[in-house]
């Protein structure tokens, strides 16, 4: 599973200290790590820090702080609309429950190494397909292509109710360099459009790398998701209570949209609804 939320440029400090903090320096948590060809075209590698990431998130680079191409403020449209400056995207990408469980009842590193593969391959497809920009020309648009994204990748093994939870957030700045040098704001429809399909790969990935090297069988894709053949469905169902909890708080807020509406939310008013629900 894949999910997108908006990162914005005002809350830099605060967004910065929780990946870098709040996340990283929980028992038996990892720093994260730098991700994304332009990463290493600024010569990001290793570890992420607070200072580097709230540079990126602030429109900066990470490590001379000089602004990469316009800064990012938000504006004031004239009927007072305040537009804020979006500083890039989480990528959410989440392991099969029943995987997280394993994990965490044996603290196997190959597991772990087998949802890296898989979301590196999440990564390398979004910087192949979804990295470009967009841009006026002769009353159109075009859309160059960039050198690529910088991604600041954290793992995390647990979710916010301490169950077993195998997920990593890619941060990806909204921030792209174009062939001739410029930098340029990301055209993050691509991402925000295919979230199923980027989730899908995912999946898909991690099943061949666990099936190659445990041998493992899984049971039916359901939204192209499987779970490992053979964790009992209770053993799930005990170490999911923050999907639960979301769960119920989306039924809620559907059960609003068909009152205020008057009819079923579209799928991608559902996700949004599911992206509130779990915020």
């Amino acid at each position: 599973m894949l999910r997108v939320t908006t990162l914005y440029a005002g809350s830099a400090v605060a967004t910065a200290r929780y990946y870098t903090k709040y996340l990283t320096q929980a028992p038996g948590e990892q720093p994260g790590v730098w991700s994304g060809a332009q990463a290493a075209g600024l010569g990001l590698s290793g570890e992420v820090s607070t200072d580097a990431l709230e540079q990126l998130l602030t429109g900066c680079d990470p490590l001379t702080g000089v602004t990469l191409g316009n800064p990012l403020v938000d504006r004031t449209t004239a009927n007072g609309t305040v537009i804020r400056a979006v500083a890039g995207f989480d990528a959410t990408v989440s392991a099969p429950k029943s995987l997280s469980v394993w994990w965490a009842l044996t603290g196997d590193p190959g597991l772990a190494e087998c949802h890296d593969v898989a979301v590196n391959a999440v990564v390398d497809h979004l910087e192949r397909f979804g990295s470009t920009t967009r841009i006026r020309s002769n009353g159109g648009r075009l859309h160059p292509d960039s050198q690529g994204l910088i991604v600041a990748a954290f793992r995390q093994t647990t979710s916010r109710l301490d169950d077993p939870q195998l997920h990593t957030h890619l941060v990806i700045s909204s921030k792209v360099q174009t062939d001739d040098g410029r930098w340029l704001a990301l055209d993050a429809r691509v991402l925000k459009h295919h979230q199923r399909a980027f989730g899908g790969l995912y999946q898909s990935v991690l099943r061949a790398e666990l099936t190659h090297r445990y041998g493992i069988a899984f049971a039916e894709i359901v939204n192209g998701q499987a779970e490992i053949a053979g964790v009992p469905t209770e053993l799930i169902e005990q170490f999911s209570k923050r999907a639960a909890q979301v769960r119920g708080e989306l039924q809620v807020k559907v059960a609003e949209f068909r009152r205020r509406e008057g009819r079923h939310p579209t799928r991608f008013e559902h996700a949004a609804l599911e992206r509130e629900a779990a915020a």
